[in-house]
């Protein structure tokens, strides 16, 4: 025999409303009895429980929504807790993932090299100063070849073009552009 929806939906509620509907209709007795008192004081009694029955179980499918999302709520934090203790656990076994592996591969750098030894491979050497004695005496000469880069002193004599001196100038052009190949 088949059940049909609606009832088997109705049955499925009562099923999880099962101890509210039995105080429910333990309390619809009791007002049934009361009314069996003289009418003057039956009838008020009957009526608070009865009032009291049908208002408590209101507060309780009211509350049944809120406890059921409180409980699902609940539930998927133990589990994400569960996960991220079973992760910290296999990590701490000696398992080493990706992420770990890239973080170990940095060398930490101290803050004193004081602390170190002589031999740690961790130690930074500091690189000499540049000195004017380094450039071979002139601040303006850079690469230490005897020529001036950058922006040339004002108060200079020009001497005389490199090129013109070597001969490998042709045209006013090949000084001027990179584009014109020079001829040989």
């Amino acid at each position: 025999m088949r059940i049909p929806k609606r009832v088997n939906a109705v049955l499925d509620w009562m099923e999880q409303h099962f101890g509210a509907l039995a105080a429910v209709v333990a309390l619809v007795v009791v007002a049934l009895v009361a009314t069996l008192a003289p009418p003057l004081v039956g009838f008020p009694v009957a009526g608070f429980v009865i009032g009291l029955a049908a208002g408590g179980f209101l507060v309780h499918v009211r509350l049944s929504r809120r406890i059921a999302r409180a409980r699902a709520e609940v539930d998927d934090l133990l589990r994400e807790n569960g996960a991220l203790r079973h992760r910290n656990t296999i990590l701490a076994s000696g398992v080493i993932t990706r992420g770990a592996q890239e973080t170990q591969a940095l060398v930490a750098i101290p803050e004193d090299d004081e602390d170190l030894v002589e031999d740690d491979p961790a130690r930074t050497a500091a690189l000499p100063e540049l000195t004017d004695e380094l450039l071979g005496g002139d601040p303006g000469d850079t690469l230490g070849d005897g020529v001036k880069s950058g922006a040339e002193d004002a108060t200079a004599e020009p001497g005389p073009d490199p090129a013109a001196v070597d001969g490998t100038a042709d045209t006013e052009d090949d000084e001027d552009t990179a584009k014109n190949v020079r001829r040989a």
